[in-house]
């Protein structure tokens, strides 16, 4: 019995670092005993998951419903989270999975796991319509810049802050974070900051819904940007599910038309992470 606790003990101080023990149950047999799947989310990311009439809707919730509601038969629980913790909560189990609009880049894949890319997500610049005296990303010198907290977004804006002082210009004149890109568009229309930077696959639809406000200035980033969904790394057999599921939905169709549901267009995405990441 004495040897028994010992090895038990050894096990969870010195298994993960020398894998003395085998490993942990994945959680996607966790999740089809328990018949639910809880995903994490921020619902301020129009069209990937937002609140309409009280409910989480979306492209990403749509794609979690046939993945898991239809194909897994398990019921979808969405947990609605603060961008800048989620990676944390993920970490801490406090969901199996994100499926939340998350660009995949280097820093984050240190820490988690991404399936294949599911939709562009290169960042752009977007202005206020009438305002002329931003043209190219230089023209951000002496300018208040916004993006969210912890996005991917807000990380390609500062580089370029900083790329812009190392030739000796100004840079921005502030750079602004919020906790949800909404509020960041609203302060732009009301002349609060001069740009927002974010994805192109995020703006184009809250454009052609608020039509006539705004327009886009594209080359903030050179290299292209992809969305993915994060699973823990320790959750082989989840990130070999989520890939199968992206694969099946591509083959049949369904994603384009998901696409053109929530973007107006399709967009062309690699079947597997690229080795280059932002």
């Amino acid at each position: 019995m004495r040897l028994s606790v010992f090895l038990a003990a050894l096990c969870t101080a010195l298994g993960p670092l020398f894998g003395l023990c085998s490993a942990r149950a994945d959680v996607l047999d966790d999740i089809k005993k328990r018949g639910e799947i809880v995903i994490g989310t921020e619902a301020a990311y129009q069209p990937y998951e937002y609140f309409k009439d009280g409910q989480i809707i979306g492209y990403d919730v749509d794609l979690a419903d046939i993945f898991f509601a239809k194909n897994l038969s398990v019921k979808v629980k969405l947990v609605d989270t603060a961008w800048n913790g989620i990676i944390p909560a993920l970490l801490a189990r406090k969901f199996d999975i994100i499926f939340s609009g998350m660009t995949i880049t280097g820093e984050r894949a240190q820490r988690v796991n991404f399936s294949m890319p599911y939709a562009e997500a290169t960042n752009v610049i977007l202005v206020r319509i009438d305002d002329d005296s931003i043209k190219t990303p230089e023209d951000l010198n002496g300018k208040v810049v916004a993006a969210t907290l912890a996005s991917a977004g807000g990380k390609v804006a500062q580089e370029f802050n900083t790329a812009l002082k190392a030739k000796g210009a100004p840079g921005y004149k502030d750079f602004k974070t919020y906790e949800h890109y909404p509020e960041a568009y609203v302060d732009l229309a009301n002349k609060r900051v001069d740009a927002v930077v974010n994805s192109l696959s995020s703006l184009v639809p809250m454009m052609n819904e608020q039509k006539g406000k705004f327009r886009l200035v594209k080359g903030i980033q050179d290299l292209k940007a992809y969305f993915g969904v994060p699973v823990r790394k320790d959750d082989p057999d989840m990130l070999r599910f989520i890939n199968e599921q992206f694969a099946a939905v591509k083959a049949s169709g369904d994603l384009a038309k998901l696409q053109e549901k929530w973007f107006g267009e399709t967009m062309e995405t690699p079947n597997e992470v690229p080795e280059k990441l932002p």
